[in-house]
């Protein structure tokens, strides 16, 4: 999904973001509530970061805040195009092997980011369902659910 709202910035509401999720449950066939993991974009700017929780409450409501998120961006660097596949592969994994990964370098909560933040240590994922989120310059967003 799109949201062309500037050349590097998201729409401040997360409108292009909470469509691909939104598409990509309707494609899986899944409810919001299915979901029990999210690998966010989450390039650690305050502007993105608040988009990015826009559009997880825009989907998720007020189960945004109880939904664990994390992201790995921390760890493996910006990687560009190659982000997305990156934060898939962990997505994955962290299903597989039952744990989801924490956010390091997390400093602390934002208001503006009201989420349940993976930090200090890994947690056992109780799902079976994930979706990783990524948002590229012209505001293209990408949404892949993983279960």
């Amino acid at each position: 999904a799109g949201d062309a709202y500037h050349p590097c910035q998201p729409h401040p509401d997360g409108l292009g973001l909470a469509r691909a999720v939104e598409a990509a449950l309707r494609r899986g066939g899944l409810p919001p509530d299915a979901i029990g993991y999210v690998n966010a974009n989450a390039t650690g700017t305050p502007f993105s970061d608040a988009s990015e929780a826009a559009a997880l409450t825009r989907v998720f409501g007020e189960d945004a805040g109880r939904l664990p998120v994390s992201s790995t961006k921390s760890v493996h660097g910006h990687a560009l195009e190659a982000s997305g596949l990156l934060e898939l592969l962990v997505t994955v994994l962290a299903l597989r092997h039952g744990k989801l990964p924490v956010t390091a370098g997390w400093l602390g909560p934002d208001p503006q980011c009201p989420l349940d933040v993976i930090r200090d240590a890994p947690r056992p994922a109780r799902t079976e369902h994930a979706l990783t989120l990524n948002a590229a310059f012209g505001g293209a967003d990408t949404a892949l659910l993983v279960s």
